[in-house]
C-alpha cells in the first residue's frame, strides 16, 4: 500500500495550523498532516473540531478517549 507523503514545504497558513495541533497534542496529529494535501478540508474539520473541542460538553479528557476508542474500532492509527 502506497504512505501518503508529507507536505515538504508547508506554507504560512499549514505552519499556523501544524503550530495549533502542536501546541494541543504535543506533537502535530497524523489526521492533520494527511489533511494538509487539502487545505479546504483541514480548515472545515478543523473549524468543526475546534468548536467541539472548545464549547462542547464532553469533558476533554473523555474526549480523547473517545477518538482514540473510535480509531481502534476501525483499525485507524491514531
Amino acid at each position: 500500500m502506497a504512505r501518503i507523503s508529507e507536505i515538504e514545504q508547508p506554507g504560512t497558513v499549514l505552519q499556523t495550523f501544524y503550530k495549533i495541533g502542536e501546541r494541543m497534542f504535543g506533537k502535530v496529529p497524523t489526521p492533520e498532516r494527511i489533511m494538509a494535501h487539502r487545505v479546504p478540508l483541514m480548515l472545515g474539520l478543523g473549524g468543526l473540531y475546534g468548536a467541539l473541542e472548545w464549547f462542547g460538553k464532553i469533558d476533554t479528557q473523555l474526549r480523547a478517549l473517545l477518538n482514540v476508542q473510535v480509531a481502534r474500532l476501525y483499525g485507524s492509527p491514531y
